[in-house]
């Protein structure tokens, strides 16, 4: 079960440029809450179906030094961009299912997207809506900055989408993040994807994420990932 405020926060680092925004926006989190801070990089790698054991031995053994250098890597790309301790973990699978494993030990999990269609979406397009639909962990979502756009601005104005059982945990969630930078909760609450686009004043899309057989929610998702320009923080219920 997560908490709040967070006590560890998690990023999947890709090396792009929606990835370093979020690994910016973790550590700023990291830094207001004095929580632990880990960057996840996921290497999808198999084995073909016809290798020899010979030749799975040679590849399991270079892997390993491939995994070593991916470790510090993905070091050299995190530490730049934030100013808070962090570690960093590289490991191989599936990306989503492997994020969903590690946010289960996580309070709050920070990925970048940029929301592309078609065949040029990449894994961190394609896997936060997996990720977003499943996720027993708030999940922040981000895409790359724009000139002269702070971390900070990101918490002025939350806004909460209405409209599930777990309004309120969303609410509360908004409310704490607004007062830690010093911000305000946007008053009232969208109640759909038009509304979302009028509110050119909001900062952050907070939004209530309902449970897996909630009616609709993952196809709902995947249009707000696609196409909202706002940062989205994802909430789903505790427990």
């Amino acid at each position: 079960m997560w908490n709040y405020p967070p006590a560890q926060i998690l990023v999947p680092v890709d090396f792009g440029e929606a990835s370093r925004r979020a690994v910016q926006v973790a550590g700023t989190l990291a830094r207001r809450f004095h929580a632990g801070l880990q960057a996840l990089h996921v290497e999808a790698v198999e084995a073909p179906a016809y290798f020899t054991h010979e030749q799975i031995a040679v590849l399991e053994r270079e892997l390993r030094v491939a995994r070593a250098a991916a470790d510090r890597h993905v070091s050299a790309f995190v530490g730049p961009l934030v100013d808070v301790p962090f570690s960093a973990r590289v490991v191989d699978g599936a990306p989503a299912t492997a994020i969903l494993e590690a946010v289960r030990s996580a309070d709050l999990a920070v990925m970048g997207t940029h929301g592309r269609r078609g065949p040029s979406r990449w894994w961190l397009g394609s896997v936060a809506e997996r990720v977003v639909s499943e996720t027993p962990t708030p999940l922040l979502v981000v895409r790359a900055a724009g000139e002269d756009e702070t971390v900070e601005a990101i918490f002025e104005r939350p806004l909460v989408v209405a409209g599930s059982q777990f309004d309120d945990e969303a609410v509360r969630y908004a409310i704490g993040l607004a007062q830690a930078f010093g911000g305000e909760i946007a008053p009232g609450a969208a109640t759909c994807e038009a509304d979302i686009a009028r509110e050119r004043h909001a900062t952050l899309m907070v939004i209530p994420r309902q449970s897996r057989a909630g009616y609709g929610f993952r196809e709902s998702a995947e249009r707000l990932l696609r196409n909202c320009r706002l940062p989205m923080l994802f909430v789903p219920g505790r427990g």
